[in-house]
């Protein structure tokens, strides 16, 4: 820097002035002649600008590695910045209950029964005669029809848990279209509970409103979302084995209690109160949406036990 090298040179000719200059004690023997130029002490100035000199040195030098004192090369260590961390939503994928049930929808939409059947859990296909009855009936005993499943397999899926975690129910609802599948894990692994309702006899369940009727999924489908009172609770209705003259056990029980979800979050169902020869549900789900959007509402039970297998029943409100 320019301000460096002037404060060298002010400070060698103030050293040389200060060395000749007489003490004031002692008086020379010799009077100096008129044209001897008289010394000067160092300006303010120059003393100012060594001082800054000194400083400068000083924090160069302590600015200095051992490296770069000795004259050696110092090493360089570059870190690269850490690759970014993709969010949660990014890296999230669905889970494996909801590509199961995106693998049936599929094949439901393709008429494919044969890789739906692969899809049900044991004790749903123990529901059918044989794979033959399931393949003539499927997507109309209440199952998901074709077009239904490639309308649904474009929605939003909602999944939770039931039955102390034993089964996830799996749900979607579009403007036209309602239904939800149950996922376990069974003796043949993960697969679904869907097996269709009796295609002969009384009706075993029914929707008194929505009143929809028993298990009702063509008309519903048709007719878009089911009238629904929503001054009044959704109810559903169970009739009781016993008035069907049943030989064997109900293929779709006969529950004391349900879970009831509205688009994936758990309802609170009321205790069954009696009605006829049979049993009611009611579930309070409150008024429709203010944007008039539909509503999926999904009821879940059990039928049997050991091994059990479960059921649900699906409108849109």
């Amino acid at each position: 820097m320019r301000s460096t090298r002037a404060a060298l040179t002010n400070r060698t000719p103030a050293r040389a002035t200060l060395a000749s200059t007489p003490s004031p004690s002692a008086p020379s023997s010799s009077t100096p002649s008129p044209r001897t130029r008289r010394s000067r002490t160092p300006s303010a100035r120059a003393t100012l600008t060594g001082a800054a000199l000194a400083v400068a040195v000083l924090g160069v030098t302590a600015g200095c590695t051992s490296a770069e004192a000795e004259g050696t090369t110092p090493t360089v260590t570059v870190t690269s910045a850490p690759d970014p961390v993709p969010s949660a939503s990014a890296t999230s994928a669905a889970s494996p209950a909801v590509e199961l049930v995106r693998e049936y929808l599929d094949a439901a939409a393709a008429g494919d029964a044969a890789a739906a059947w692969a899809l049900l859990t044991p004790e749903a296909q123990a529901f059918y005669p044989s794979e033959q009855q399931f393949a003539s009936l499927f997507g109309r005993d209440g199952t998901v029809t074709p077009e239904a499943a490639g309308q649904l397999a474009a929605a939003t899926f909602e999944e939770t848990k039931a039955f102390e975690d034993v089964v996830t129910v799996v749900s979607a609802t579009t403007e036209a279209e309602a239904d939800a599948w149950i996922v376990r894990e069974s003796s043949a692994g993960l697969r679904i509970d869907d097996a269709g309702v009796p295609s002969t006899g009384d009706s075993v369940y029914e929707w008194t409103n929505p009143a929809v009727g028993a298990e009702d999924v063509a008309a519903t489908a048709d007719a878009g979302a089911a009238p629904f009172d929503d001054s009044a609770p959704a109810s559903l209705s169970f009739a009781s084995p016993a008035s069907a003259d049943a030989t064997g056990p109900s293929t779709v029980g006969y529950p004391n209690g349900l879970f009831a979800f509205v688009d994936g979050v758990e309802t609170p169902v009321d205790e069954p109160v009696s009605a006829g020869s049979g049993r009611e549900f009611t579930i309070p789900v409150g008024s429709a949406s203010t944007d008039g959007a539909p509503r999926g509402l999904t009821v879940v039970w059990q039928v049997g036990t050991s091994p059990g297998s479960f059921r649900s029943s699906t409108v849109l409100l």
